[in-house]
């Protein structure tokens, strides 16, 4: 198959992730459901044992996930995956670049943005100080992204990246009086990341976090829950959506209080030129 007949799996993968955002849903079929969006365009061609293989659980759990999502079965939830795999739309490229890919999730990030998540974390977030933020792996640029600004304009900013250090972090943010944690986990999430989230519930901080999909298998124990997609038509994925998601963030926390923002943008700009070249 050539690249310009290839099969349209980003409109797939919406799909059904439309459906199962459409459906009550168990955690371990959320994380089937996870898997599956990984596998396109093969899975609408897969049997119920070769699926379960791939995501790691039985055979009747796959069919029990068909059933979940409204089919009669597995042989009518796999008719309708390869009739949106294979069916062509006129208003949709046969092939989607790595920019076409990342608009459509800056569209996404954009219902976020106006969206009742969104406030909520932005209220939960501009009410502590100190605000802890933590990403791990593939997710720690972006905490050290979000933190080098935000300590432009709050009090208190600590970034977290080591995942040795992270109890000792959360149990130190908590003793300053913190009320709320910041935390990146894009895929392949950590299980210290996770872990993190559980401790952080424990010790009574709220939790906001930032991820590609509301299926993350972490999701149910996360207070508020900020999703933007991931590019993954290149060799490793882009966050340049979860980038925008986050300076809208902060962006919305430092209009929260504009005197204390402006007064401490006012303070760096009295040390731009010690550095500036």
């Amino acid at each position: 198959m050539t690249l310009e007949n290839r099969l349209d799996t980003g409109r797939a993968e919406d799909w059904l992730l439309d459906l199962a955002q459409r459906h009550r849903l168990s955690p371990t079929q959320r994380q089937i459901v996870q898997r599956m969006l990984g596998m396109f365009p093969d899975v609408a061609f897969l049997s119920t044992i070769e699926i379960a293989e791939r995501a790691g659980v039985s055979q009747p759990t796959v069919t029990r996930l068909a059933t979940a999502l409204g089919f009669a079965g597995y042989p009518e939830f796999r008719a309708a995956m390869r009739q949106v795999v294979l069916s062509r739309d006129g208003d949709v490229p046969d092939r989607h670049s790595a920019v076409d890919l990342e608009v459509a999730n800056l569209a996404a990030v954009r219902r976020v943005l106006d969206g009742d998540l969104m406030t909520s974390a932005v209220r939960l977030l501009a009410a502590t100080s100190p605000l802890g933020v933590i990403g791990l792996r593939a997710s720690a640029a972006l905490a050290g992204y979000f933190g080098y600004f935000a300590r432009r304009v709050l009090p208190g900013v600590q970034v977290e990246t080591d995942a040795a250090c992270l109890d000792d972090t959360l149990l130190e943010l908590r003793h300053r009086g913190a009320s709320a944690v910041l935390v990146f986990a894009m895929p392949r999430y950590p299980a210290a990341t996770v872990e993190a989230l559980r401790l952080a519930r424990q010790l009574g901080l709220a939790t906001v976090c930032v991820t590609d999909s509301p299926l993350a298998p972490f999701a149910a124990e996360v207070d508020v829950l900020l999703v933007a997609p991931v590019g993954t038509g290149l060799v490793f994925d882009s966050h340049a959506a979860v980038v925008v998601l986050a300076i809208s963030l902060l962006d919305a926390i430092a209009g929260t209080d504009p005197e204390r923002t402006q007064r401490r943008l006012e303070a760096h700009e009295t040390l731009v030129d010690r550095w500036a070249y």
